[in-house]
């Protein structure tokens, strides 16, 4: 069994104003941190955030060890939506669950590098392997605080790259789903595996990128890369849902679709994909965050 230690938020120690306040959406949680905006228009802090570590099962999925961290912390109701997304984050920067998962995926992407040789294709597989390098760099960043001063330089150059190979990757996803209608049937299978891999990796690393924000006191950055990445992953998920349906629709008016066999094999997954809560959790603001920036002179943390 492989056990790895977590830090997550003890809720039973966080006082009640802070949890009525993140319920009600005029706290904000942020790297740790309770904050919510006082009269004269600036953020102060209300609590640091109780801590307790846990041992989780690293080779166990995802859902298994979330179901286990809610039912340790028997967190009152109040917190339960809010702190699913909050544990979420905490298992993607602080194990290797993230780390494995990029692992599996780089294996894939190197299967279809050698075996499909559209230039479209490695080009996309090269920038892929670029991003995925630069978030785990910028987990093992996250892994300690007392290193934000030191490595503000470093963490703005991630911060830049990232923001650009992730639009990249986002606008270039539509045209590698299209590339599976026209592929072999075993080139259609490496990419169809692959799509899915990516597709349900992708909500970690924009959850992971946010965060990188947060730990150096952007904000409004944080926000805003959370919710234009999320409107992008969830349209181009929706447009590889209606390509999967148009195939299915193609057999019900007596079609026969070159790759239908592919959509058979992997219906319990691509149901699980298009359907995922965790991923729905992860994408959605980890508070409520109504907390209104443009009616603030100067916002700070004071």
């Amino acid at each position: 069994m492989n056990m790895e230690q977590l830090y997550i938020f003890d809720w039973s120690k966080v006082k009640p104003e802070v949890i009525e306040g993140i319920s009600k959406g005029f706290v904000e949680l942020r790297d740790g941190v309770a904050y919510k905006l006082n009269e004269t228009g600036h953020f102060v802090i209300t609590q640091h955030m109780p801590l307790k570590e846990v041992s989780i099962n690293s080779s166990s999925n995802i859902e298994d060890v979330l179901k286990h961290l809610k039912a340790a912390q028997n967190i009152q109701l109040a917190a339960t939506a809010i702190s699913t997304g909050l544990i979420l984050g905490a298992i993607v920067v602080q194990t290797m669950y993230l780390a494995n998962k990029i692992d599996k995926l780089q294996d894939q992407i190197d299967l279809v590098s050698q075996d499909v040789h559209s230039q479209n294709v490695l080009y996309f597989m090269g920038k892929l392997s670029e991003y995925f390098g630069l978030i785990e760099s910028a987990r093992v960043l996250l892994l300690d605080k007392a290193l934000v001063e030191e490595s503000q330089g470093i963490a703005e150059q991630y911060m830049a790259q990232l923001a650009a190979k992730r639009n990249e990757l986002l606008s270039l996803i539509d045209n590698l789903i299209d590339y599976v209608d026209t592929a072999s049937e075993r080139h259609a299978k490496l990419m169809f595996d692959f799509v899915n891999m990516m597709m349900d990796i992708l909500p970690k690393t924009i959850s992971l990128e946010t965060q990188l924000y947060e730990r150096y006191g952007k904000y409004k950055m944080a926000d805003h890369i959370l919710a234009t990445s999320a409107k992008s992953y969830t349209n181009i998920l929706s447009n590889y849902k209606t390509w999967c349906n148009s195939m299915v629709q193609e057999v019900i008016s007596g079609n026969a679709p070159q790759h239908m066999q592919l959509m058979n094999d992997k219906e319990d997954l691509l149901k699980e994909l298009f359907n995922s809560e965790i991923n729905q959790a992860i994408l959605t603001a980890n508070t409520k965050k109504n907390l209104d920036y443009e009616h603030v002179n100067t916002p700070a943390i004071s």
